[in-house]
C-alpha cells in the first residue's frame, strides 16, 4: 500500500492511497468545519449544510447525485461532529473516476435551492426528535450541557428553534466561511492504477481559498456538577467525566491507557468489581473523546438504580486500590495489544483504512497522528500509566445520571455528591509525581543517557530508530584483573557456561526459544570486566529479557555442560602450544605485563582449569553480583521511560552497593628483552614492541595516533617493509590500552630466511620515529582518518554499547570516548613530536618465534 500526499495544480489537499488489485475504493472529503465553530443563533448549521450538500448540484439535480452512484453499486453518506465533516463514496475500483467527480461536483457545485429548504428542516427536525426520544443520545446531549463549554456545550443536531429556521443566507455564510482549501482533504484510496486520469478529474475542480478554522481548546466546566434528568426507561445510566489533555499531549497516551485499564473488557478493574463480581451493574465501559485541542475522560455505567449506594462503594474501593498500588504489567500489555490491534484490524478494509487517515487531518491536521500515537501507547510504562492515573482523578468530575420516572432524585443528588467527594479525598493520596530522574546525557551524542537505578548499579540507554532491534548488555568489575596463577581462566570458563541455563529456564527450553525468536545470549570476559549481551527483535523484548535477567541472576551451570567447557578449553590450550604467533604473544605480554594479571592468559592454564568446579564458579558470580558495580545496557528503538521502568522492575532484588575505587595493579614491565621461540615453521612470528599507558593518559591518545599512522595500506609500515622490500605478507602496529596499563609494538610475520631483514627494518622504521618524528601535514592527515574511522567504527547498537558501558563501569564518565577524540583534534604538533622521541627511544622487547638462526 503506497500514500502519497499531495497538492495539485488546483491547490487541493489530495492524498492518494494505492493498493494494488483492491477491488474496493473510496472517495472522502474532509472539512475541518464543525458544530464547535458555530454560535449561538445557527447552532446545528454544520449538520444542517452536510444535508443540503446532497440535495444536488446543476449536473445533478435533486437524487440524480445518489442515483448515479447507486447504479455502479457504489454508496454515499456524510457525517458531521464537533470539529469536522466527511462526506464520502465507497465504491467499486472500477469506478473511482466516476466517484471522484461527483463527490467533487457534489462539494464544489451544491445548488442550495430555496425550494429545498423547508422539507429539509423538517428532516432534521424528525432527526431531532428521534434523538430527543433516544435515551442514549438524549442522555449525551444532557451531560453535553452540564459538563462541555463553549462551541462543545450544544449538540451537534442544534436546537429546535434554529433547526425550523435555518435560512439560505446562513447555509451559504458558513460555507463560504469553512469550506475552503485551508480547511480541506480530498482523500482517493484504492486500485490507483489510472492515477494520472484522476489528477486529471480532480484538477478540474475549484474551491476557494479562506481563513483556516480555528478550535479554541475544549475544556470541561471548572466547577463540578451533578446532572440528574429522568426518562422512560427502567434502568440508570451514570456517566463520569473527567477532563483529557490533547491527543498530541504527551500525557495523553498514559492517561488513556489507565482508563482503559480501568474500565475496557470483561477482564477490566471495575467490570470485575462491579458486574462480574455481584451484578451490581449490567455493563461498564471506560474512554476518551478527542477533541481538535483537547479531550474528555467518560466512564459510562448502567444499573438498577437502586444499587448507586453500593456501586460507588465498591467503585471508590477498586479505584483507591489502583490509585495507591497502581496497575501491573500484564494488565498494561493487554489494554497495550488490545488498542494496537484493534487499530490494525481497522485497517483490513480500505474504507476503514482511508477514514483513520482522514480523521488524522480533521482532528489535528496531521494524518499520521494515530501512527504516532499508537507508538506513543506502545512505549509508556506502567510507572507512567500509574501517575497519570492520580492526574486524572485531581480534575473536575462530572456526574450525569439518567434516571426511571418517578424517582427521588434528592437521596441520589446526595450520593452522587459524597461520591465526589471521595473522589477529592482519594485525589490527596494519588501517587505523587516521579521525582525527576537524575540523567546525565551526553554532550557528544544527545540519544545517549545514563541514570542510576540503584547506588552502584547504573543504566546506559542509546535510542536508535532505525530498525526494531536492540541489544541489551549487563557488565560487571571483574575479569582477568581478578585472577591470579591461581585461578587463571575462571572469568573467561564462567562466560562460556553461564548461558547453559538458569533456575526457572533450563538449557534446552532456552535455546529452543532464543533460536525460535532469532534472537542470541551470550557471555563475555575480558581484561577488567565480564558479563552478558542479549540480540533481539523489539518485539520480543520483554520475553528476551527475562531470559537475560534470569541468566544473570541465577545461572545453572549444569555439571555435563562444565565438563564439555573444560574439554574445549584444554583442547585450545593444547592447540595453542604449536601456534607460533599466539606463543609469540603471550611470551610478550609476559614482559611487558610482568607479575600483573594482564600477562594471564585469559583462558587460564590447563593447571587452573582443573581445578575448577561448577560450585565454585557459581560462587564466584554469586558475590560479583551481590557486590560489584554494574552496569546495564540498552541500544535500540524503544522509548526510553519504557526501559527505564524495566529495568527498575528487574534490579529490585538486587542490593545497593558501594563504588569501590579499585586500587590499581603495577606491572613490574620489562624492557630490552629477547626472546627466541623454537618453531619450524617456514615464516616466523615477530613481535617488537615496549610497555605503555593505561587508558586515560595523553600519552595512550598519541600511541593511538600513532597506530593510525603505521596502519593501512598506505603507511610508511606496509609500504615500505612489504610493498618495497617483500619481507611480509603481513605487517600491523599492536597496541592495546587497558585500565591499569598497556603496550605498544609491531608484529610482523616474515619468512625464516629474513627474520633478520624484517628485524632491521622495523627497527629502522622506530628509530625514524624517534630522530624525525612526522611532518605537519601527516600529523593533521591522523586526526582526520581518526575521526573517521570512529564515524565508521560505531554504527550499530552493539558497538554503541561497547563504546559506552567500559568507561561508565569504571567511573570515567559517559563522555570519555568523546573526550578522548577531542583530545586528539585538539593535540599540539610540538608536543607529539616530543613524545614520539622520547618513547620511540624505549628499548624494545623482540619475540621471534621460528626456526633458529
Amino acid at each position: 500500500m503506497k500514500i502519497d500526499q499531495v497538492q495539485l495544480d488546483n491547490e487541493l489537499n489530495t492524498l492518494f492511497i494505492h493498493s494494488p488489485g483492491c477491488s474496493a475504493g473510496t472517495v472522502q472529503m474532509w472539512f475541518r468545519a464543525g458544530s464547535a465553530l458555530e454560535v449561538k443563533d445557527n447552532e446545528g448549521i454544520a449538520h444542517f449544510l452536510e444535508h443540503m450538500f446532497f440535495k444536488g448540484t446543476p449536473t445533478r439535480p435533486g437524487p440524480q447525485l445518489a442515483h448515479d452512484i447507486e447504479s455502479y453499486g457504489g454508496e454515499v453518506n456524510a457525517f458531521t461532529s464537533f470539529d469536522y465533516t466527511c462526506y464520502y463514496i465507497n465504491t467499486p475500483s472500477l469506478f473511482l473516476d466516476k466517484s471522484v467527480d461527483i463527490l467533487l461536483d457534489m462539494v464544489s457545485n451544491p445548488l442550495f435551492g430555496e425550494e429545498e429548504i423547508p422539507s429539509e428542516r423538517q428532516v432534521v427536525f424528525e432527526e431531532y426528535r428521534r434523538a430527543m426520544d433516544n435515551p442514549s443520545q438524549y442522555n449525551f446531549i444532557q451531560l453535553q450541557k452540564a459538563s462541555f463549554d463553549k462551541g462543545y456545550a450544544h449538540p451537534i443536531l442544534g436546537r429546535e428553534d434554529t433547526i425550523l429556521n435555518f435560512s439560505q443566507e446562513q447555509i451559504k455564510h458558513f460555507r463560504e466561511t469553512y469550506y475552503n482549501l485551508e480547511n480541506a482533504l480530498l482523500v482517493v484510496a484504492g486500485d490507483l492504477t489510472q492515477r494520472e486520469e484522476l489528477e486529471k478529474k480532480i484538477r478540474s475542480f475549484r474551491l476557494p481559498h479562506g481563513e483556516k478554522s480555528e478550535f479554541g481548546p475544549f475544556l470541561i466546566k471548572a466547577k463540578e456538577s451533578v446532572n440528574i434528568h429522568d426518562k422512560d426507561i427502567r434502568q440508570a445510566t451514570l456517566t463520569l467525566c473527567l477532563q483529557s489533555p490533547d491527543y498530541s499531549n504527551d500525557k495523553a497516551a498514559a492517561e488513556d491507557l489507565a482508563i482503559n485499564c480501568l474500565a475496557h473488557g470483561e477482564t477490566s478493574r471495575f467490570y470485575q468489581a462491579l458486574v462480574a463480581k455481584n451484578s451490581l451493574c449490567n455493563g461498564i465501559a471506560g474512554s476518551t473523546m478527542y477533541f481538535a485541542n483537547g479531550g474528555v475522560h467518560m466512564m459510562r455505567m448502567s444499573f438498577p438504580v437502586e444499587n448507586l449506594a453500593k456501586i460507588s462503594k465498591a467503585f471508590m474501593t477498586t479505584l483507591t486500590d489502583s490509585v495507591i498500588k497502581g496497575f501491573k504489567a500484564e494488565e498494561l500489555t493487554k489494554i497495550k495489544n488490545q488498542y494496537i490491534s484493534s487499530k490494525i484490524y481497522e485497517r483490513e478494509s480500505i474504507e476503514s483504512y482511508a477514514f483513520s487517515l482522514g480523521h488524522g487531518f480533521a482532528q489535528s491536521g496531521n494524518i499520521f497522528c494515530e501512527d504516532e500515537f499508537i507508538e506513543k501507547i506502545r512505549n509508556t510504562s506502567v510507572e507512567e500509566v500509574w501517575e497519570a492515573l492520580g492526574n486524572i482523578i485531581k480534575q473536575s468530575s462530572h456526574f450525569t445520571l439518567q434516571v426511571p420516572k418517578g424517582v427521588k432524585t434528592a437521596p441520589i443528588e446526595k450520593e452522587l455528591k459524597k461520591w465526589q467527594g471521595d473522589l477529592k479525598k482519594l485525589a490527596v493520596k494519588a501517587k505523587p509525581k516521579s521525582a525527576k530522574l537524575k540523567l546525565t546525557t551526553s554532550t557528544h551524542d544527545t540519544a545517549v543517557k545514563v541514570a542510576e537505578l540503584k547506588p552502584g548499579i547504573k543504566f546506559i540507554y542509546r535510542q536508535n530508530k532505525l530498525t526494531p532491534t536492540f541489544v541489551m548488555h549487563a557488565y560487571m568489575k571483574g575479569g582477568q584483573t581478578n585472577e591470579t596463577l591461581k585461578n587463571a581462566g575462571s572469568h573467561h570458563l564462567l562466560s562460556r557456561l553461564v548461558t547453559y541455563g538458569y533456575k526457572g529456564g533450563g538449557y534446552e527450553k532456552l535455546k529452543m526459544e532464543l533460536e525460535s525468536l532469532s534472537a542470541s545470549l551470550n557471555g563475555f570476559s575480558g581484561k577488567n570486566a565480564y558479563g552478558l549481551t542479549l540480540h533481539g527483535q523489539s518485539r520480543d523484548f520483554e520475553k528476551l529479557s527475562g531470559h537475560f535477567f534470569g541468566t544473570l541472576y541465577t545461572p545453572e551451570i549444569p555439571k555435563k555442560f562444565f565438563d564439555h567447557e573444560k574439554k574445549i578449553i584444554l583442547r585450545a590450550l593444547d592447540n595453542q602450544k604449536e601456534d607460533a604467533m599466539k606463543q609469540a604473544f603471550k611470551a610478550f605480554y609476559k614482559m611487558v605485563f610482568h607479575q600483573h594479571p594482564y600477562s594471564l592468559d585469559l583462558a587460564g592454564t590447563p593447571e587452573t582449569i582443573k581445578t575448577f568446579s561448577p560450585l565454585a564458579l557459581k560462587k564466584m558470580h554469586a558475590s560479583h553480583l551481590k557486590n560489584s558495580e554494574i552496569v546495564l545496557t540498552y541500544c535500540g528503538d524503544q522509548d526510553f521511560n519504557v526501559v527505564h521502568h524495566h529495568m527498575m522492575e528487574m534490579v529490585k532484588t538486587l542490593n545497593p552497593r558501594l563504588a569501590i575505587k579499585k586500587v590499581k595493579k603495577k606491572a613490574k614491565a620489562q624492557t630490552g628483552k629477547k626472546l627466541s621461540l623454537d618453531f619450524n615453521r617456514e615464516q616466523t612470528q615477530i613481535v617488537i614492541g615496549a610497555p605503555a599507558f593505561p587508558i586515560g593518559q595523553k600519552e595512550d591518545l598519541y600511541l593511538k595516533m600513532i597506530t593510525a599512522h603505521l596502519s593501512g595500506q598506505s603507511s610508511d609500515l606496509f609500504v615500505e617493509v612489504r610493498d618495497r622490500q617483500g619481507l611480509c605478507y603481513s605487517v600491523s602496529p599492536i597496541h592495546v590500552s587497558a585500565l591499569e596499563g598497556g603496550c605498544w609494538g609491531i608484529y610482523i610475520g616474515s619468512g625464516h630466511d629474513k627474520t633478520q631483514a624484517a628485524i632491521d627494518a622495523i627497527m629502522s622504521i622506530l628509530n625514524g620515529l624517534k630522530e624525525k618524528g612526522i611532518k605537519r601535514e601527516e600529523f593533521e592527515r591522523i586526526k582526520t582518518m581518526i575521526d573517521g574511522q570512529n564515524l565508521l567504527g560505531i554504527q550499530t547498537n552493539e558497538d554503541y554499547a561497547q563504546f559506552y558501558s567500559i568507561p561508565v563501569l569504571h567511573g570515567l564518565g559517559l563522555d570519555f570516548p568523546h573526550k578522548n577524540n577531542e583530545m586528539i583534534r585538539n593535540a599540539k604538533y610540538q608536543d607529539f613530536q616530543a613524545f614520539l622521541k622520547k618513547f620511540f627511544g624505549s628499548k624494545w622487547n623482540i619475540v621471534q618465534a621460528g626456526r633458529k638462526i
